[in-house]
């Protein structure tokens, strides 16, 4: 019966696992981009204080374009924005595209198997045992309360970062929060599909067994596929720097794992949303 059960979630998860190959290994090269861009103004802001007879008449009108250029910042306007946000969608299409080809590779089957198979058994044999040893109806309040908290100082940090880079002309700190909301934007939207094609019962509907297509939006966790989406975006753009990078994976561990004593999503559905994000 318990290998029945296994077998039937590993085709359940199929599906879910093209969407977290789609988002991983989609094209990424805006990244890459933004770091390029970034490093060639600064080198063109660089003063030519070696440059004989340069007077300081020189100099101002040097810096007045340049000052110019910074005040009209075109990613701080609306349609800089919707130009970002159309090249970030275009970008999650194209990796869409390329699921066929990239679901099956070696490199990609060394994580998809063990996940598939670690969310097959924890559907089959963990998630209502663990769901029925929560009943405290206090820690399922304070758990929810703490991964809205969570998810909402995520969301705060990535407007806040792109607030203040558009307010102290910091492109690579604006780039940096709009990445960040744009990567949350994708994978609640990965998820949301994803909630809609599995229609899992919630734990905490009356007599839940966890059943799929039974009325629900319990699989994946959105909690979880944002907050690690939030994380992935920061290590990426600061991948030397620990703190940041640990501190934000830190903060969407937390999260994530805060949806299970709350009782708003089983195990398998935490350990799905977190791979897709």
């Amino acid at each position: 019966m318990a290998i029945y059960r296994i077998t039937g979630a590993c085709r359940l998860l199929g599906s879910s696992l093209l969407i977290c190959a789609a988002v991983v290994h989609g094209p990424s090269t805006s990244f890459a981009q933004t770091a390029d861009s970034s490093a060639e103004q600064t080198q063109n802001a660089e003063p030519r204080s070696g440059t004989v007879g340069f007077s300081e008449q020189a100099r101002e009108n040097q810096q007045q374009p340049q000052a110019q250029d910074v005040a009209k910042d075109p990613g701080c306007s609306i349609r800089g924005f919707s130009h970002e946000t159309w090249t970030e969608a275009s970008q999650f299409g194209d990796g869409l595209k390329a699921v066929p080809r990239n679901v099956v590779r070696p490199s990609n089957l060394k994580w998809e198997l063990p996940i598939l198979a670690a969310t097959g058994v924890l559907i089959a044999k963990v998630d209502r045992p663990a769901d029925n040893r929560i009943q405290s109806k206090s820690l399922q309040q304070t758990a929810g309360q703490w991964s809205n908290v969570g998810l909402g100082l995520e969301l705060g940090s990535a407007g806040l970062a792109y607030g203040l880079g558009c307010g102290k002309h910091h492109s690579y700190l604006r780039d940096t929060g709009f990445k960040a909301l744009a990567a949350m934007g994708v994978s609640g939207t990965a998820d949301l599909a994803l909630k809609l094609a599995f229609d899992r019962q919630f734990p905490y509907t009356p007599n839940s067994t966890g059943k799929f297509w039974g009325g629900g939006r319990s699989f994946p966790s959105g909690h979880s596929a944002t907050s690690f989406a939030f994380a992935a975006v920061i290590a990426q753009r600061y991948p030397k720097n620990k703190w940041v990078k640990w501190g934000a994976y830190a903060l969407a561990t937390g999260v994530s794992l805060s949806r299970y004593p709350a009782k708003k999503h089983y195990p398998s559905d935490i350990l799905i949303g977190a791979t897709l994000g």
